[in-house]
C-alpha cells in the first residue's frame, strides 16, 4: 500500500500593531517642544491578530498579551505608560519618553491557543518610534555690508577739482538673510570729508575731501547685540603737471548688481550670479563704460581666498556664477586697462544665510496600515516639517511599480498617480490620499514627493491587506491497491473561510512529486511536474511511499 501525503501549509497567525500617531516625533531645541506633543496627543498602540486567510480580528481571544519597551517587559502602568488591565491590552504613551532617548522599540507578544489543535502559538511584532531633532538654530548671523568700501577721487595735480561721482556708500545690516538695518541706531564719524546726509543716516554721499585721504566710519548699535563698525575710505588720485593747467582728472569705479548673495536652505544663491561693470568719468563729463581688467576671487569656508577669474583682455563687464555652494564671499577687483597692476576699485560681496531649520517629509498612516478582506480604505498622509512646524507644500504621490523604467518624479520603479492612472486613489495632489483596498494587492508601497521652497522631499509608507494570504488544501484519493489504478487530486484555495478559484482559471497550479526521501522525481510526467487544478497520479508513478505538493501562482 502506497500513501500520498498532503503538504498543505500549517495554520499561521498575523500580528500587527496599530498606532494613532506617526512613528516620528520632531524635537525643536530652540523652543524645547515636541511635535506631536505626546502628553496632549498620546500614542495608543493596539495589537491586532488574524488567522491567515481570515478577516476577523481575534486579539480578544488571545490567551495572553505582553508588552516590552526596549526589551524590558512592562508589567504594570506607570507615569510614562498606561497598560490596559484586561481585554485587548492597549499600550498608551503618556509622556515624551523620547526626551531621554533617540528611539523607543515597543514589542508585543501574543499567545493564542489554536482551537483546532489545542496548541499555544506565540506571535511577536514590534514598532519603533524615532526622535528627529531640528537642530539648534542659535542666533542668526549678523552681517554689516557697505555698498562701497573704498573709492578713489581723481583730482588735478594740486588736489583740487575733485570728481566725486559715485563717491557714496550705504550700510546694510543683515540678520541671516533679512535686511534689519532699520532696527539699528547708526552714527557716522567723518574724517576730512564733507557728507550730504545727516550723521544718523545709513548712507554717506561725499562731496568734498579736504586732505589726500578721508573716511566715513559707520557705527551701528542695537540693544542685546554686538556693535557693528564699517569704514568707507576715500583717496585722492592727483593728475596733471604742476605749473600748467594740467589734464582733467578721470574717475574710475565698479558697479555691482548685488550688495550680497543670499543662500537659502537648498544652498541656492539669490541672485544666482553677480554682474559687474566698469565705469569712468573724465572731469565733469558724462560717465560712461570703461574697458578694464577684472580679477574675481571667492573665499571658502575656511577663510582662504582663491582666484576664480582673471580678464584675458580689456572688457566692460563680467557675469560671475559662484563655483561652490559653500563660499563665504566674492571679491571683485577692477584694474587699469592693459593689465592687472594698477588697482582702480574693489568690492566685496558677502554671502548671507540664516541657517534655516532643516526641512523633512514624513509619510504616515493616521488610521493604521491594514485593510481587511479586500474591503474598506486607508488614509496616508504626508507632513512637511521645517524644524517642528508643519508647512504647506506641493504634493505628488506615486505607487511602487517595478516595471516603471523611467523617472517621472518619484524615481525609477515609482509610477505617478494622476487623473489617467490612480488605482482609485483620491487626493493625489494633496497632503493626504485615500487608498481603496482594491489598490492594495497584499502589500503595497506609496511615496509622496513634496516640493517646498524650491526643493523636494520624500518619504514612503507601506500598507497591506491582512486577508490576502491564501490557505490551500489538497483533497482526493491517497492510496493505491496492489500497485494498480490511479487517484485524482485537487488543490483547493480558501480565503476568509470560503473557497476561491473553484474553476481553476485565476491561478496556475504546478504539481511536483517527491520520493520517500523527499527528493523530487525529476522525470515524473517527463518534465518533472504537472499543471492543473486537478490532476491524476498513476500507481506506476509511486514506488512505496511518495509526497505530492502543489505550488500556486498568479
Amino acid at each position: 500500500m502506497t500513501t500520498l501525503v498532503d503538504l498543505n501549509d500549517s495554520r499561521q497567525l498575523q500580528l500587527y500593531i496599530k498606532s494613532n500617531q506617526p512613528r516620528v516625533q520632531i524635537f525643536d531645541p530652540n523652543a524645547s517642544t515636541y511635535t506631536p506633543n505626546w502628553p496632549t496627543n498620546k500614542p495608543v498602540l493596539t495589537p491586532e491578530l488574524y488567522i491567515a486567510g481570515t478577516s476577523t480580528d481575534i486579539i480578544a481571544q488571545a490567551k495572553s498579551i505582553k508588552w516590552f519597551v526596549d526589551g524590558v517587559e512592562l508589567t504594570a502602568s506607570n507615569t510614562d505608560y498606561t497598560l490596559a488591565a484586561s481585554g485587548v491590552k492597549t499600550l498608551t504613551v503618556n509622556t515624551n519618553v523620547l526626551a531621554s532617548a533617540n528611539s523607543k522599540l515597543f514589542t508585543v507578544e501574543v499567545v493564542y491557543t489554536d482551537t483546532r489543535t489545542g496548541a499555544d502559538i506565540v506571535a511577536k511584532n514590534d514598532i519603533e518610534f524615532v526622535k528627529v531633532s531640528s537642530g539648534q538654530k542659535g542666533t542668526a548671523a549678523i552681517t554689516g555690508v557697505l555698498s562701497n568700501e573704498t573709492h578713489t577721487v581723481p583730482t588735478l595735480f594740486d588736489g583740487s577739482g575733485g570728481v566725486f561721482t559715485n563717491a557714496a556708500s550705504t550700510l546694510t545690516i543683515y540678520e541671516g538673510s533679512t535686511d534689519v538695518t532699520g532696527s539699528w541706531t547708526i552714527v557716522q564719524t567723518r574724517t576730512n570729508v564733507t557728507v550730504t546726509e545727516a550723521t544718523s543716516s545709513r548712507t554717506a554721499t561725499v562731496t568734498a575731501l579736504s586732505a589726500d585721504t578721508g573716511s566715513v566710519t559707520f557705527t551701528a548699535t542695537r540693544s542685546g547685540y554686538s556693535t557693528i563698525t564699517k569704514t568707507f575710505n576715500l583717496t585722492k588720485s592727483k593728475q596733471g603737471t604742476a605749473g600748467s593747467n594740467g589734464t582733467s582728472p578721470t574717475a574710475y569705479w565698479l558697479v555691482v548688481d548685488a550688495s550680497a548673495l543670499e543662500r537659502n536652505v537648498a544652498l541656492a544663491y539669490t541672485p544666482a550670479s553677480i554682474a559687474v561693470s566698469a565705469k569712468s568719468q573724465v572731469g565733469t563729463g558724462t560717465p560712461g563704460n570703461y574697458s578694464a581688467r577684472f580679477i574675481i576671487e571667492e573665499q571658502d569656508a575656511g577663510g582662504t581666498w582663491s582666484t576664480k577669474y582673471t580678464s584675458a583682455a580689456n572688457e566692460i563687464s563680467k557675469t560671475h556664477t559662484p563655483t561652490s555652494n559653500s563660499i563665504k564671499a566674492v571679491r571683485v577687483k577692477m584694474y587699469l586697462a592693459g593689465g592687472t597692476t594698477t588697482l582702480l576699485d574693489e568690492q566685496l560681496i558677502p554671502v548671507v544665510d540664516d541657517g534655516a531649520e532643516p526641512v523633512r517629509a514624513i509619510v504616515w498612516t493616521p488610521e493604521g496600515n491594514v485593510v481587511r478582506n479586500g474591503s474598506g480604505s486607508l488614509k496616508i498622509k504626508c507632513d512637511v516639517y521645517q524644524g517642528s512646524t508643519v508647512k504647506t507644500a506641493a504634493y505628488a504621490w506615486f505607487v511602487q511599480e517595478p516595471s516603471q523604467s523611467t523617472d517621472v518624479g518619484g524615481g525609477i520603479g515609482w509610477k505617478k498617480l494622476d487623473a489617467t492612472y490612480n488605482l482609485g486613489v483620491t487626493g493625489y495632489t494633496t497632503t493626504e490620499i485615500t487608498v481603496p483596498a482594491s489598490a492594495i494587492p497584499s502589500v503595497e508601497s506609496f511615496k509622496c514627493v513634496a516640493t517646498f521652497s524650491g526643493a523636494t522631499y520624500s518619504d514612503v509608507a507601506t500598507v497591506s491587506d491582512v486577508t490576502d494570504p491564501i490557505s490551500s488544501a489538497i483533497v482526493g484519493g491517497t492510496t493505491f491497491k496492489n500497485g494498480e489504478g490511479s487517484v485524482s487530486v485537487t488543490c483547493k484555495l480558501f480565503q476568509n473561510g470560503e473557497e476561491i478559484d473553484s474553476a481553476g482559471s485565476e491561478y496556475t497550479y504546478t504539481w511536483s512529486l517527491y520520493n520517500e526521501n523527499n527528493v523530487k522525481i525529476a522525470n515524473w510526467n517527463t518534465t518533472g511536474s504537472k499543471v492543473g487544478k486537478t490532476i491524476t497520479v498513476a500507481a506506476g508513478d509511486v514506488t512505496g511511499r511518495a509526497h505530492l505538493g502543489c505550488d500556486v501562482s498568479k
